[in-house]
């Protein structure tokens, strides 16, 4: 990350974007994606010989200010002094001087250092949670990752900005929509960089110790309940999903995302810019609970069972099985056992004992499956004689 600062010379047209030029001049072999609303500018290597896969981020010292709570900045050229001084915590506001007369200083206005070396998380700005709620993710997430404390006075002013209500003031409850529309990619970038890390438990425990699941919705709380749930979901990702066919850390976030009530999850789901199955999955759940509770009880065989569940995937079967204590452990045996059965003949069997290829093969490997699974069939031989005394050959 570099920084220029050129607030005496080319703020005009940002100073971060004129040296991106320039270096691209010097680097054609290197993609430049500039953005002037920001006065910032990116130079992207791939597989280059020499400097391998290389992101370069070029910025204008800016200061900024937030038209209001949570929303995005609006910034302006300025100098460096002040373009650190708009950081969220101390430990950010570091800076190396590049060029002369003092190159090699290292620049640090406001303790960054000591709080580096006190391995501490302090924030800059008062009003900074209050701002931008995303700070505390990022806050919790560094000193989770690092091992380091929030100081007694940052802590006080996260505790205070989610008792203010200034949270629940940008959010919509009704509909989950969220009003300050800034919350959206901040919110969920956060929230990914946790739940796909191996700290993601020691970030989750501080989020809650700090209420701070406020931010996703004013009812999430951090219960026991919740708790337990989450860890089950990482523990059947592991099992259930060793290839990760499903994105583990949105299954993660979806799991905190049901705790709300049912008619608000679509809508946080949304906001939060899940994937549209992710979306779907919740939306659905509360149906699927529905119809799983009510029907499980009556399914006295594995194949009831089979028939049951083998409509729903893999992802929507977690979810549920997290949720739902009586429930889990004859999901968890479908997964695990039955879900598995293939019938003992499949096509080229049933065309070899004469049977015509057709819309009714479905109906009699179906039948064999079912019969295999509740083990009225147990080898090749059993599985002919019951195709045979089931169904005339044609």
């Amino acid at each position: 990350d570099l920084v220029v600062d050129g607030y005496h010379e080319t703020a005009e047209s940002g100073a971060g974007m004129t040296l991106g030029e320039e270096l691209q001049a010097l680097y054609p072999a290197a993609r430049l994606e500039v953005h002037g609303k920001f006065q910032t500018a990116a130079l992207l290597w791939h597989k280059d010989p020499v400097l391998d896969s290389l992101w370069i981020d070029i910025a204008t010292a800016r200061t900024e200010f937030y038209p209001y709570p949570a929303a995005n900045p609006e910034v302006e050229a300025s100098s460096i002094q002040q373009d650190l001084y708009r950081r969220d915590f101390t430990i950010n506001a570091l800076a190396l001087r590049l060029t002369g007369p003092q190159a090699g200083e290292m620049l640090d206005f406001f303790g960054g250092a000591e709080d580096l070396q006190a391995r501490r998380v302090r924030v800059l700005h008062a009003n900074s949670f209050i701002e931008d709620p995303t700070r505390i993710y990022r806050g919790v997430r560094f000193a989770t990752r690092l091992g380091f404390e929030f100081d007694s006075q940052t802590e006080d002013y996260i505790r205070h900005a989610i008792a203010s209500g200034i949270y629940s003031q940008v959010q919509d409850s009704q509909n989950g929509k969220v009003i300050a529309p800034a919350l959206q990619t901040r919110l969920k970038a956060e929230l990914r960089y946790i739940l796909q890390t191996a700290y993601w438990r020691d970030a989750m425990r501080l989020l809650g110790d700090l209420d701070a699941l406020v931010c996703i919705h004013p009812t999430l709380k951090l219960t026991r309940y919740l708790w337990r749930q989450l860890w089950l979901m990482e523990c059947y990702l592991q099992r259930f999903d060793p290839e990760a066919r499903l994105v583990h850390w949105q299954m993660l976030l979806e799991v905190l995302i049901s705790a709300i009530d049912p008619e608000f999850r679509a809508g946080v789901a949304q906001h939060l810019q899940l994937t549209a199955e992710g979306i779907e999955r919740l939306a659905q759940l509360a149906a699927v609970e529905a119809t799983i509770t009510s029907a499980l009880p009556s399914c006295e065989q594995p194949s009831q069972v089979v028939q049951l569940l083998q409509g729903y995937d893999l992802a929507m079967l977690l979810l549920v099985a997290v949720r739902m204590r009586r429930q889990r452990s004859v999901i968890r045996q479908y997964l695990e056992d039955w879900s598995q059965v293939k019938p003992l003949l499949n096509g080229n069997d049933l065309r070899a004992l004469g049977y015509q290829p057709g819309k009714q093969f479905k109906v009699m490997l179906g039948e064999l499956l079912g019969a295999t699974l509740d083990g009225a069939v147990t080898d090749k031989a059993g599985a002919i004689a019951f195709i045979r005394s089931r169904f005339m050959a044609g």
